[in-house]
């Protein structure tokens, strides 16, 4: 082999570190021809002289093989029991990866396995999620899979770019991209081909000319072989050519058409659609062997060769290969078996061929794809047929539109929702327009269950018209219809979701339906996931569990996941963390990335409220890879913004600390929220009341998120002295006041007692009366429910309103409990909170210098007196940035939160000053 020194030893040391129980993969990504196969090869004799077994398996270009097929040849290899493919659901599917998986692992023992899954330019979606899962997999393994794939045929592949993105994720992959042989090496290649030193200008010219390509320095090598001359052929194709040209001009044509009909030959569909015999046609097979253009099992021997003949058969001749083909293997009895490679001549026959027929034969290949759990292969079937039957003039609109409805449904299971939904808005057309509400119904509830924003106004209004257009009696799909117009309008204030979930439900319990139950249950829950609402939906919780208890999980499932919400809402942390352990059970049973994401979720609430700050963040990463998995933007946003919380919680106000969430309709609140907080963090005070001034109203917030937006509004408010805004948020809060802050429906983060928020609102209105009492109360709910984060960010704020309370022993109060609140902020790793709880402390013991720098100080006397940045940075004679970074150190060091109370601490100190001690 010549080079790739450096490639070869990359692949040894995977091999050894397999052989060490941890699991690699490798992959190998160049142009054709560049030797991705050959170091493949390479690397199975490192393995083997290692002592590993090995396996090999390679996608191959035409779309009627079977999914997963490099996988079905490893197991194969391996003499692994057959794995029965054929699965109906994404979680099957899940199950179905976790089983090969498991066999490859059992297979790698003792002495560990290598596999070689080769061409992955040609592998269905399917594949290479597979692929993606077995990099994911964080057990160890004697394991090592090396794939490899054209990086040149990228274009039109989204599976292969969205799996190449996943796998750079993993730390266990190695990326290795082959470049072209130097010239010295193309020197030294070519003379192992020919015998003889080439001429340096021969070989330079070579290098020119090809890149360095490995094999296209082999045939070129070849063919100079085979002339014993060195003149250099125009091109590649040219040397291709020159070997296809030394066949008789019968096997040229056989060989020809063989390369139309695939990589591999077919005898007896190459004489049925070339019009030869049989005889004539193995004749043909055996030259083409003899001359290299064809291996022993009738393949090509490299697909450039294929490729080179394809392109010299003239476009009538090649759509009339397609189309013979086509109409012999569909009357063939196993042709039910071979219908994916039906459907791909068909197709490609076309404009010539019979459009309907490719259109039909599509749509049966698209379905069996569903049947194997091959969504992305058949999303794509299923558009070929919609494509070739609007070629044929002769597809009903209902045809079309049932086309589509698959289409969609394949695309909700390989979670491109956004495609799905553009499928489900051409639907809607066809249904609107042929006013029919059984096929409106049936587009508005193609995506139940699954949260996509820019579908779900749609889908609502989708479903108000197939109510209106179905008959009024009870029915499993008008059932469903009443709970999907309350579910699709969650992020909105919907004022008939209670009446309307009701019906719902009623109608479910008349028809004893459980697909029907199970949704009607879900608007109900939403219709109460308002603060209000929590009892109820412990109940609702309660039924969907008993619902499932004959083995529907995922009916469990949320049942358990809306009963952790409700007790998290309603204050029993104990029992909530108890519910979580239930969760993780059925989790673990329906093993999908989203019932991992769930209980990822709800382990970062728990610890987070219980001040295991680095075990949340832990648990909230695990959230957004199963997010990521998932492929959802319901699961993915969340995490972000979880993620985002904790950094703000821990003082990591780096860029990488900002949730890249896009703002909208859904997330506007939210996201503007936590990076008010970042720019505060930052002590980027005037941009961050720029953003505040754009925040929705108390009024503007969704149910489920009504006590987690007002508390945060709250806290907001009283960063910024918003009187108003407190005394609306007070109001709004107070009726909750034992409640805890998390919202309705998907808890992320549990923020201690609605009294926190209320205390805050108090301050800010000047009623520290209230303030103390709501503040000493949410202190001691944190303690009693072993909360030590709401604890600590209570006993602060309580620490900050006896400050200023002018009652005899406040300040010496005050002061213990700012040094209380830094030692629990400063063991449970909240930074910022520390700082300025130690700050506070510090400036009540009332030491004589202060805590001020005299730079600080005189900023502050500035500041005091009403002068802006700009007009702080004129008078001292600096940069206005400076006198930011001045202000910020200020309000840290004295515990405040804005200049006004700076005011009011320089104030308070000249009076101690002017007050000799006891």
């Amino acid at each position: 082999m010549v080079g790739r020194a450096v490639e070869r030893a990359l692949l040894g040391d995977a091999a050894r570190a397999a052989l060490e129980r941890r699991r690699q993969v490798v992959v190998i990504a160049g142009e054709p021809g560049g030797g991705k196969t050959r170091l493949a090869e390479d690397a199975v004799d490192q393995a083997r002289s290692l002592g590993l077994a090995c396996a090999y398996g390679r996608a191959v270009e035409e779309e009627g093989t079977p999914p997963y097929w490099p996988m079905r040849q490893v197991l194969r290899a391996l003499a692994i029991p057959a794995v029965e493919f054929d699965r109906t659901d994404e979680r099957e599917r899940f199950q179905l990866f976790e089983a090969i998986a498991g066999a490859l692992v059992v297979a790698a023992e003792p002495a560990g396995l290598l596999v070689v899954l080769d061409d992955l330019q040609w592998a269905d979606a399917a594949t290479l999620h597979l692929l993606v899962h077995l990099a994911a997999a964080t057990d160890p393994a004697r394991l090592v899979v090396v794939a490899t794939y054209r990086d040149t045929e990228l274009a039109g592949r989204e599976s292969l770019r969205v799996a190449l993105a996943a796998l750079a994720r993993e730390t266990v992959v190695t990326r290795i991209h082959l470049g072209g042989l130097s010239p010295a090496e193309v020197a030294q290649r070519l003379a192992a081909l020919t015998g003889w030193a080439v001429r340096e200008s021969v070989a330079a010219d070579i290098w020119r000319r090809t890149g360095g390509n490995p094999f296209f320095v082999g045939e070129l090598g070849r063919v100079l072989a085979s002339a014993k001359k060195g003149k250099l052929p125009a091109g590649v194709r040219d040397a291709i050519r020159d070997r296809l040209d030394r066949l008789s001009p019968g096997t040229r044509r056989l060989v020809e058409a063989a390369a139309v009909l695939g990589s591999t030959v077919d005898v007896q569909l190459l004489a049925q659609a070339a019009d030869a015999t049989i005889q004539s046609t193995l004749d043909a097979v055996d030259e083409a062997e003899r001359a290299g253009i064809l291996t022993e099992t009738r393949a090509f021997v490299h697909d450039l060769i294929w490729e080179a003949a394809r392109l010299d058969v003239p476009t009538a001749a090649r759509l009339e290969l397609h189309r013979r083909a086509a109409e012999w293997l569909g009357e063939r009895s196993d042709a039910d078996v071979r219908v994916a490679e039906v459907a791909t001549h068909w197709l490609e026959s076309l404009p010539a061929g019979d459009a309907a027929r490719a259109a039909d034969w599509a749509r049966r290949a698209a379905d069996r794809a569903m049947a194997h759990l091959a969504w992305e292969e058949a999303a794509e079937l299923y558009g070929r047929a919609v494509a070739a039957g609007d070629a044929s003039g002769a597809l009903p609109a209902s045809a079309r539109a049932e086309l589509l409805l698959a289409q969609a449904r394949a695309l909700v299971r390989a979670f491109d929702l956004e495609a799905a939904r553009l499928s489900l808005v051409a639907v809607v057309e066809i249904a609107r327009e042929a006013n029919d509400a059984r096929l409106l119904a049936q587009a508005a509830l193609a995506m139940e269950g699954v949260n996509h924003p820019a579908w779900d106004d749609t889908a609502g209004a989708v479903a108000r018209e197939a109510l209106a257009g179905l008959p009024t009696m009870d029915s499993p799909v008008r059932a469903r219809l009443l709970a999907l117009t309350v579910v699709a309008a969650n992020w909105s204030i919907d004022a008939d979701a209670d009446p309307r979930s009701a019906e719902a439900l009623a109608m479910a319990d008349r028809l004893a339906d459980p697909h029907a139950l199970r949704e009607a249950l879900r608007a109900r829950q939403m219709a109460l996931s308002g603060p209000d609402g929590a009892t109820g939906r412990l109940a609702i919780g309660d039924r969907l569990v008993r619902l499932g208890s004959d083995g529907d999980d995922d009916a469990v499932l949320w049942g358990r996941l809306w009963r952790f919400d409700a007790l998290a809402q309603l204050g029993d942390l104990a029992a909530a963390e108890a519910e979580v352990e239930r969760i993780d059970v059925v989790a673990r049973r329906l093993r999908s990335p989203m019932a991992a994401w769930h209980v990822a979720r709800c382990r970062a609430a728990v610890a987070a409220a219980r001040g295991r700050i680095d075990e949340a963040m832990a648990h909230g990463h695990a959230a957004e890879k199963a997010a990521l998995r998932a492929g959802t933007a319901g699961a993915h946003l969340p995490s972000q913004g979880l993620l985002t919380m904790l950094r703000n919680l821990v003082g990591d106000y780096s860029p990488s600390g900002v949730a890249r969430i896009p703002v909208n309709r859904s997330t506007e609140g939210f996201v503007r929220s936590m990076h008010i907080t970042w720019l505060l963090g930052q002590g980027r005070v005037d941009e961050a009341r720029q953003v505040y001034e754009s925040l929705p109203t108390p009024d503007e917030l969704a149910p489920f998120v009504r006590l987690v937006g007002w508390a945060g509004l709250a806290e907001l408010a009283a960063e910024f002295e918003d009187r108003d805004l407190a005394a609306r948020t007070y109001d709004l809060l107070l009726p909750y006041a034992d409640r805890f802050v998390c919202s309705g429906a998907g808890v992320i983060m549990i923020l201690g007692t609605v009294r926190y928020p209320l205390g805050l609102a108090a301050a800010t209105m000047g009623r520290t009366d209230e303030a103390v009492r709501h503040l000493r109360a949410a202190v001691s709910s944190g303690e009693r429910c072993g909360m030590p984060l709401a604890v600590a960010q209570s006993t602060f704020q309580l620490a900050r309103v006896l400050a200023r309370r002018t009652r005899p022993a406040d300040r010496t109060e005050a002061a213990a409990l700012a040094t209380s609140a830094a030692v629990l902020a400063e063991r449970v790793g909240l930074k910022p909170l520390h700082e300025r709880a130690k700050a506070l402390a510090e400036a009540l013991a009332g030491k004589a210098a202060g805590p001020l720098t005299r730079r600080e100080r005189e900023v502050a006397e500035l500041v005091a007196q009403g002068l802006s940045n700009r007009g702080i940075a004129a008078a001292i004679h600096t940069s206005e940035r400076t006198v930011e970074t001045h202000v910020r150190h200020i309000l840290e060091k004295l515990g405040l939160r804005n200049r006004t109370q700076v005011s009011a601490w320089l104030a308070g100190r000249r009076a101690d000053l002017r007050t000799p001690p006891a």
